[in-house]
């Protein structure tokens, strides 16, 4: 046992960091599983800007940012299912972040809704394009038809809870 109540975590022995470093891969999430986060707030972006709910929408925003940041950290380079090929996602993510994601977040900051609808449907359109660099053009974004979120109340005029 590594902690106790009240006492500091006691760092792992050189001969325990090989198995210390195994456990700690297997608690990483994979890449699905990032990237069904990524669906899920850029959803729950999409109804938030629908509603006008600015602040909602830039914390789904930035979430679904960071999400993708995650995956860029855990896997700079992804092979590309199709070709074989190697990508470098870091340079994907630092031209869709300086465009599209960029776009969304300034009609947020704008507070501008049609502004909104057409950059989200741009930014889909930058997550297609990454999806087919890594060779998963069957990965199709699309415009949400539902609401993922039934916990968070979307309206920005909402009165309860208070």
């Amino acid at each position: 046992q590594r902690e106790g109540r009240g006492r500091a975590a006691r760092l792992p022995t050189i001969e325990e960091v090989p198995q210390e470093i195994a456990t700690l891969r297997q608690l990483i999430p994979t890449n699905s599983t990032i990237m069904m986060d990524v669906q899920w707030h850029w959803t729950n972006l999409w109804w938030a800007g629908k509603r006008r709910n600015w602040p909602l929408a830039q914390y789904y925003f930035n979430e679904g940012r960071n999400h993708i940041q995650q995956l860029v950290r855990k896997n700079p380079t992804i092979r590309n299912t199709q070709d074989g090929t190697d990508v470098e996602l870091q340079g994907i993510f630092d031209g869709i972040d300086t465009s599209s994601l960029a776009m969304v977040k300034s009609s947020i900051e704008k507070k501008d809704g049609a502004e909104f609808e057409k950059n989200y449907k741009i930014m889909l359109e930058s997550c297609y394009a990454c999806h087919k660099s890594v060779g998963r053009p069957y990965l199709r974004p699309q415009l949400p038809t539902g609401q993922v979120q039934a916990m968070v109340n979307m309206d920005p005029n909402a009165t309860w809870p208070q």
